[in-house]
């Protein structure tokens, strides 16, 4: 054990003081000149720089109560990390925490299952060291090397452990003809649509029926990916059906053939104007482009009657001895994959290649650390504590610090020996354990591939330490804030 003396309460450690990272000492120096430090800061050999106070690091307050105490890792983003938001918008981190507003977000249950979950963006950390992680649809997220990713049997894995090739949790988006968003359940590989996810989690209330119909849903402000809850209203599909064609009906002049008729007029007199054309032109450019982008099953079958004139002249071309020798040379050919380089014959070849080996985005292409900090932002998720990243894959949320209960102080009794005593009754501390796999035995260990390589012994004994605080500086503690609200604190 080595002494640290820097002017506030001494530093007991118990490791390699030169072993200890710079941000960490400036950390532990900090937290020693504060005025309510009982006698000393214990440094344990997992020292490193946490969230409020240094990891691996016992801190004794008197007189005082600090909710950040005991240090936290709490991997993070960037803050031009893009999140997927129910309202059919992706949006950059550092913009949701600014913004301060709750949001739904997608998230993964315990059985891989997608579903639409409330959540907070804010700060966590101010110039953290970041690395890479870069996906084979070449989506690169900027984190915190602890940062944990969920691999695709639901498991988590810190970003710096990951490693090439191995497989995250996929999370898929897009657009069906009509407008609406759809997602891909890991769960069953089928794709459903967003306000169902919606609904079905819950954020509608109870799904109502109606009688001798259908039971649909409704988006208020006619925009099919504004899934917002608000935004949404379950009807029965003869009343949504009836709903519409009295809107068409109230609006029939804009739908008629003498306003049409205008329209076309008007934009053909104001096309004469050299500056109007050019603005016609490009505006009608990028309205096509985007209609044959987001309407593609549509599109095709708008076009699909287009090679009727030319149909003939391709027959004989083909039949021809210059057609048929085009077609054997195209067939042939060797194409380079751009995602994994392996040289592949023909474009069916090719594309049955990237269909079969890189149809889903959720592997791990490489990871590199960055000579760079930034601030950095995360999610807290407190109901599934994981959220889908735009980039499409799923990873945790932030820790959480402490609790807050409904009670105030004045409902706690004057002595707390009984809750103290009902705790440690419940939750056994140190090398305690619980008699029995009260919280193990409806798990399915044999998933997990750590317990796989584990003695029954071990595993026995791992079942019922579930549920346990553990030793060394584990602590539950009972809180009040300054407005006299109870918090439970936990570290474990």
């Amino acid at each position: 054990m080595e002494l640290i003396q820097n002017g506030g309460k001494q530093i007991k450690v118990w490791t390699d003081i030169a072993g200890i990272e710079p941000e960490a000492l400036q950390q532990l120096y900090r937290m020693s000149r504060l005025p309510f430090i009982h006698d000393h800061i214990a440094v344990m050999p997992d020292v490193h720089v946490g969230k409020g106070a240094t990891v691996g690091s016992v801190i004794a307050t008197k007189g005082a109560i600090i909710p950040a105490a005991v240090g936290v890792d709490i991997g993070c983003f960037s803050g031009d990390t893009l999140i997927t938001v129910i309202d059919g918008k992706n949006y950059k981190i550092k913009d949701l925490a600014d913004r301060g507003e709750e949001i739904i977000i997608f998230a993964c249950n315990k059985d891989n299952k997608i579903v639409a979950a409330k959540a907070n963006a804010k700060l966590t950390r101010k110039s953290a060291k970041l690395i890479r992680v870069t996906l084979d649809n070449d989506e690169q997220i900027n984190c915190t090397p602890d940062h944990k990713f969920m691999l695709r049997d639901g498991t988590y894995i810190e970003a710096e452990l990951l490693s090439e090739g191995q497989s995250l949790m996929p999370f898929y988006s897009k657009k069906d003809k009509e407008g609406y968003t759809l997602i891909k359940q890991p769960y069953s590989g089928s794709w459903q649509r967003a306000h169902w996810v919606v609904a079905r989690s819950g954020l509608l209330g109870d799904i109502k029926s109606f009688p001798d119909q259908k039971t649909v849903i409704h988006h208020k402000n006619f925009c099919e990916s504004d899934n917002r809850p608000e935004n949404l209203e379950l009807m029965g599909d003869k009343d949504h059906s009836s709903y519409h064609r009295k809107l068409v009906e109230r609006n029939t002049y804009w739908q008629s053939e003498d306003f049409e008729r205008r329209r076309i007029e008007a934009i053909k007199i104001k096309s004469k104007l050299p500056e109007r054309h050019a603005q016609l032109v490009k505006v009608g450019t990028e309205n096509i482009l985007s209609y044959m982008k987001n309407n593609p099953v549509h599109f095709k079958e708008a076009v699909k009657d287009n090679g009727k004139r030319g149909k003939q002249y391709l027959i004989e071309y083909n039949q021809s001895e210059k057609g048929k020798e085009k077609s054997k040379e195209i067939a042939n050919r060797i194409y380079t994959c751009e995602v994994c380089e392996e040289k592949i014959k023909s474009p069916i070849g090719l594309h049955n290649h990237k269909k079969k080996n890189h149809a889903f985005n959720h592997k791990v292409k490489n990871i590199i650390h960055l000579d760079q900090v930034e601030d950095v932002y995360c999610l807290t998720v407190p109901e599934y504590n994981n959220f889908a990243l735009s980039a499409g894959v799923f990873v945790h949320n932030c820790g959480m610090l402490a609790s807050k209960t409904n009670l105030k102080a004045s409902d706690l009794p004057d002595s707390l020996i009984n809750l103290r005593n009902g705790i440690e009754q419940a939750v056994p501390v140190g090398r305690s354990y619980h008699d029995h796999d009260r919280f193990g035995k409806n798990l399915d260990y044999n998933q997990l591939s750590v317990y796989q390589e584990l003695g029954n012994m071990v595993l026995n004994r791992s079942l019922k330490q579930i549920g346990t605080l553990g030793g060394g500086n584990h602590f539950i503690e009972i809180c009040l804030d300054e407005i006299n609200n109870v918090w439970i604190m936990l570290h474990s």
